[in-house]
């Protein structure tokens, strides 16, 4: 992950009815949860559910972009994708210098 949990200021959880907290059991190897306790002792987050929280949100979003750079990436190789983005970015163009004075 590009940013750290470590790195952010602790946050308070807010929970409203709309999304209230669900209460989950996990599995972790025993160095994770000493590892994540340690973490939320030095101040890295307020309780270990914050932490795991906070975890599971970043990996979250990571996998977002991923898919969206991805998708990105896809588009980039798309003829008509192309071609479209190439007439659409030249009628900006004309557009623009419609509306330029000129420097003479």
């Amino acid at each position: 992950m590009a940013s750290t949990i470590e790195n952010r200021t602790p946050l308070r959880r807010r929970s409203s009815s709309a999304d209230p907290l669900k209460k989950v059991t996990l599995r972790l190897h025993t160095k994770v949860t000493e590892a994540v306790r340690a973490a939320v002792n030095d101040g890295a987050a307020p309780s270990t559910d914050v932490f795991v929280e906070q975890a599971v949100v970043a990996a979250l979003q990571e996998r977002r972009r991923e898919r969206l750079y991805q998708a990105y990436a896809d588009a980039a190789h798309d003829p008509a994708f192309v071609a479209d983005m190439n007439d659409t970015s030249g009628a900006f163009d004309a557009a623009v210098s419609d509306g330029l004075k000129s420097s003479r």
